[in-house]
């Protein structure tokens, strides 16, 4: 996930030899009209947490608008644990994207009226769509990204707009115009918390993900100065985070040197998180998946934003605790997540911990 050189070569190939194949498959491949009766529907949800639960408001709204009989969930290996916390599809297929044979071999398993590809950027997602079963194919276009020619129908996709915008309009093909938000659709009841902390607590999310992920993350010596403050104040802190955070977990607790620090990290499950998340005083991010995550619970929220920018990519409904590193000052500069300069300058720094405790005062009322 972090093996920056090997995610930059496959990100080059999928764009030369999957935007000239998409090129010359569209140029001989019919467009589809939307069949008339439509029982089974697909959606490919192959991008990161933070855009399938974004994303996961077609579920619903394709169940509740058009009463598909039968939704088909396409999922990387990497993001299928988020649909633990949603209801309202059939059956979750993971797809092995790194070998696209295989992959295309177990998508044309399935015989689905409606694809939905809910991929922004990757081309191998639209190739996969356009060799599918499928008898009607949507997907965006986006702009520089050379990925649309061969779906039936083709949605621009606005840099302008928040990303869960742009979901929404993935389902206007149907005649679906969408208003619908997040949300956790099963009922997820964790047995109780996995450590042992008396005190009322905060969570930490220091941790990102994909490109240059140590570009939005915001210094340890902040995250320790800041533990040190909500400590005195009171509070324990819970850091959470997945495997591949485990090991900087434990060195953030270290860094504490508190008996009212924990890590969970990589030691519960998704639905673990979502109660310790609950039950948190506040929780405190970086942009990631557990942003979104978090914005859909009831916790106060505090979202720190460097390169991205949270127009596009903030927490729904949370928009009070974005504390993000202006244009002017050379942060919000992120699209579609990868297009950082030759030389990116690191600017998460930027963001003060003097400011995070000012909004965890004035609007949380926590300090």
């Amino acid at each position: 996930m972090k093996n920056e050189r090997g995610q930059n070569l496959l990100k080059r190939i999928d764009l030369i030899v999957g935007g000239a194949f998409l090129y010359i498959l569209g140029a001989f491949r019919k467009k589809r009209r939307l069949p008339t009766e439509c029982a089974a529907i697909g959606i490919f949800a192959f991008a990161a947490i933070g855009d399938s639960i974004l994303s996961s408001i077609i579920i619903s709204e394709v169940r509740k608008v058009k009463k598909f009989s039968r939704v088909v969930i396409f999922a990387s290996r990497s993001n299928a644990r988020i649909y633990d916390l949603f209801d309202g599809f059939d059956e979750i297929v993971i797809v092995p994207l790194t070998r696209p044979l295989d992959a295309l071999r177990e998508i044309r398993k399935y015989d689905v009226d409606v694809l939905i590809d809910t991929s922004q950027w990757p081309r191998i997602s639209a190739v996969l769509a356009a060799l599918s079963r499928a008898k009607f194919t949507i997907g965006f276009s986006t702009r520089h990204q050379f990925r649309h020619y061969a779906y039936d129908v083709s949605v621009d996709h606005g840099d302008g707009l928040h990303e869960l915008d742009n979901f929404r309009k993935l389902l206007r093909p149907l005649g679906i115009e969408s208003t619908e938000y997040p949300r956790i659709t099963k009922d997820i009841r964790p047995s109780g918390l996995p450590f042992a902390i008396d005190d009322k607590y905060i969570v930490f999310h220091p941790w990102a993900s994909g490109t240059n992920f140590t570009m939005r993350e915001w210094p340890m010596a902040h995250w320790r100065s800041l533990a040190r403050i909500l400590i005195e104040k009171g509070y324990a802190i819970v850091i959470t985070g997945g495997p591949e955070d485990a090991r900087r977990a434990d060195q953030l607790v270290q860094l504490i040197d508190s008996q009212k620090v924990v890590s969970v990290a990589a030691k519960v499950s998704l639905t673990e998180v979502v109660g310790i998340v609950r039950q948190a005083e506040c929780i405190i991010c970086v942009n990631t998946g557990i942003m979104h995550l978090s914005a859909m619970l009831d916790t106060p929220m505090i979202s720190l934003h460097g390169p991205t920018n949270p127009f596009r990519w903030g927490p729904v409904n949370k928009e009070l605790g974005v504390i993000a590193v202006s244009r002017r000052e050379g942060g919000m500069f992120l699209n579609l997540g990868f297009e950082y300069p030759r030389n990116p300058k690191y600017v998460m720094e930027k963001i003060s911990v003097a400011s995070v405790a000012d909004v965890l005062g004035e609007v949380y009322s926590i300090i």
